[in-house]
């Protein structure tokens, strides 16, 4: 049995589908932070994400233990003996917890997206100093290019752009934090948008992009202001998943890896027409950035955050990240090839209203 790995937002759409691939594989213990009032509680709420998970998940639960505590406290929240516990067992660190919110004030989401992310690589640092620490593996985005034109690649951070919000602006300033963290030799992961599973169209949340897609199924949307010919830069939460468990085990790779469709990304003119297709409606209006006469286009405001991303002049590089995983097999798929899929789901479970655990969405779709 290989050491445990210390993981963050596991109870978060990413962390959850990183803990399902190494519950999975059987050869880890996960311990993982999780909010919580005491131990008892937060083990309670890890049960609850194994239940997401699987229909039965006492095969998984003797192997995903669970200890209280908060990045934005101070020691993360915990108790000078959990915590000295917790280091002496880590053999690795992976942070995918973040507050994924737009429009936090930015001295909320730093406290969260940056000072968490100083506090964990304090408890890092103290499993390395106990002896067990081999792998640090930071989750950031893509977005830290903020307004970008041209190609953004994977060695670059400081490129003098601006940021649409709060959450790529802290999302920049942490890996600051994590560079300065050499001595770690960090890994640092930066998918792009992140949506359901590619086979199944699993989601435990409709968030991000599904925002804006259910907004237009609703009507909400009879013009879209975007770019046509603009990429949207979309990847399935199982690429996402895969290549942060390989990272976790390729002991051989640190630095920066874009997890992102890259030049292969679909256009707004594809996705509209996707959309259009997907639930029998007339394709909407692309009408030009900033102009006015966008009809209902703020009738929903939390999908109307997400146009600013359908009128960007940039292309994510991923060289690194293929030459990493292409040769263990790891390939993002294109967003026509499993949009139809996170759809079906979407319909199927009433957008979340009847949901099916990522198993039963795994088993209809296999007998599909």
């Amino acid at each position: 049995m290989k050491s445990p790995v210390f993981l963050t937002g596991a109870t978060g759409f990413l962390g959850m589908e990183v803990m399902a691939r190494l519950l999975e594989k059987g050869d880890r213990e996960v311990i993982a932070l999780v909010r919580a009032a005491d131990d008892v509680a937060a083990q309670e709420r890890l049960d609850g994400i194994l239940a997401k998970l699987w229909r039965d998940p006492s095969p998984y639960r003797d192997r995903a233990r669970a200890v209280a505590g908060d990045v934005t406290s101070p020691g993360l929240g915990m108790d000078t003996g959990t915590r000295m516990t917790v280091a002496e067992e880590a053999g690795a660190v992976m942070h995918c917890a973040a507050s994924i919110s737009f429009d936090l004030p930015l001295d909320e989401a730093r406290k969260i997206n940056v000072e968490g992310t100083r506090e964990i690589i304090g408890l890092a640092r103290q499993a390395k100093n106990a002896g067990r620490l081999d792998r640090f593996i930071h989750v950031s985005t893509a977005y830290v290019a903020g307004v970008t034109e041209g190609t953004f690649r994977e060695r670059q951070l400081d490129v003098g752009q601006a940021f649409r919000n709060t959450y790529e602006q802290t999302k920049w300033e942490a890996e600051h934090v994590v560079n300065d963290a050499s001595d770690l030799d960090p890994v640092i992961a930066r998918p792009s948008i992140v949506m359901g599973e590619s086979g199944s169209g699993w989601t435990p949340a409709f968030n991000v992009l599904y925002w804006p897609i259910r907004a237009f199924s609703r009507g909400l949307f009879p013009e879209v202001p975007a770019r046509p010919e603009a990429l949207v830069d979309v990847v399935p939460v199982d690429y996402v998943a895969d290549a942060l468990v390989h990272l976790l085990e390729d002991s051989s790779s640190s630095g920066v890896v874009n997890l992102v469709s890259g030049r292969d990304a679909c256009t707004v003119d594809e996705l509209v027409g996707m959309t259009s297709a997907a639930f029998g409606k007339d394709r909407p209006r692309v009408v030009a950035p900033g102009s006015t006469g966008t009809g209902s286009a703020h009738a929903d405001d939390q999908a109307a955050v997400y146009f600013p991303y359908f009128d960007m002049d940039m292309v994510f590089d991923d060289s690194r990240a293929r030459a990493l995983l292409g040769s263990a097999g790891i390939q993002c798929p294109h967003l026509t090839d499993y949009f139809p899929r996170l759809i079906e789901y979407a319909q199927t479970t009433r957008w979340g209203k009847t949901p099916l655990t990522r198993e039963e969405a795994a088993a209809a779709h296999a007998a599909a």
